[in-house]
């Protein structure tokens, strides 16, 4: 996500508050919570389940939403392979990207076809400009696309579109310039309260002259804009008769907030939201997702690239 930019939320930082990088090593577990709590087991409400069951599950859905850390190697992997087994259950595929926004589409259509090579297909996708985190991290999921012919569909939407309408409302921009957005529901108390104490510790830049719940209201309203631009291309996909999954920061769906509550807003209530989640002594929260995927802890690329530098 672009959190180096006004009215765009630091949900980097947000995100490292909901995953914890404690490695399973330096705890000392009861034996119960050393049979049940291993790196690769699924857990959901409080139990392991097993991957034919929790696939099986998730591809009954409508939509399904992977979160991620967007520098975190084992994330993109863990995406990869829980798109190869809904991609098992389901032929009917989408997979939406966080990553571009809606005018990176023609892009997308041409990787998939086979039309482009990896540089054309950045150059052609403003890539570096749209997103920044290192291409890297997504080629294996964006080469499984193409070479099982799964369509990309890009959720985003560009920064200063995304500014206007957190500023000025979407009465101010016509549908067809907003890509038939819909205006937002309003957030959970739960998600205002995390934002705002995000806002807090994070201050977004904003002028001497502009009240803190003035800037704090933009950044709010910038964040349920950016929720509801990828809740209402994924629902757009799934009544297409589409499985919609879709690639995101966790901040975007952690405890029901961001995307799923936007989606059921939209009439879209069959979804499911999972998240990798690093081992710990103690069982994961499960409040987090509908299911949790436990990992050893997450690591880097070698040479991580900035956000929005080429």
């Amino acid at each position: 996500m672009l959190f180096s930019r006004a009215l765009t939320p630091a949900f980097a930082v947000l995100a490292l508050s909901f995953l914890s990088t404690a490695q399973a090593s330096e705890c000392v577990s009861s034996e119960a919570s050393a049979e049940t709590l291993m790196p690769g087991s699924w857990w959901q409400n409080g139990v392991t389940v097993s991957a034919p069951a929790l696939f099986a599950q998730a591809a009954r859905q409508d939509v399904v939403l992977l979160g991620e850390h967007h520098d975190q190697v084992t994330h993109h992997r863990w995406q990869l392979h829980t798109l190869a087994g809904l991609a098992a259950h389901r032929d009917n595929l989408v997979i939406g990207l966080e990553m571009l926004p809606r005018d990176a589409q023609p892009a997308l259509d041409a990787w998939v076809a086979g039309e482009l090579s990896e540089e054309a297909f950045l150059a052609e996708s403003d890539w570096h400009n749209a997103w920044g985190f290192n291409a890297e991290l997504y080629w294996p999921i964006l080469h499984f696309a193409r070479m099982e012919q799964i369509p990309l569909l890009a959720l985003n939407i560009r920064p200063a579109l995304r500014q206007t309408l957190a500023s000025e409302g979407f009465d101010a921009v016509a549908a067809e310039n907003r890509h038939y957005i819909p205006a937002p529901a309003n957030p959970s108390d739960a998600y205002r309260q995390r934002l705002k104490e995000t806002f807090d510790a994070h201050p977004m830049g904003h002028g001497d002259d502009e009240p803190p719940e003035a800037a704090f209201e933009r950044f709010l309203n910038a964040q349920l804009t950016w929720d509801v631009a990828m809740a209402s291309a994924l629902a757009d996909a799934t009544r297409a008769g589409y499985l919609a999954v879709g690639l995101m920061g966790v901040g975007h769906l952690a405890y029901g907030d961001g995307v799923p509550h936007q989606l059921s807003a939209l009439g879209v209530d069959v979804h499911m939201a999972l998240m990798p989640s690093t081992l710990e002594c103690d069982p994961p929260d499960t409040t987090l997702a509908d299911a949790l995927y436990l990992l050893d802890e997450p690591y880097l690329l070698n040479e991580p690239q900035s956000v929005n530098e080429p």
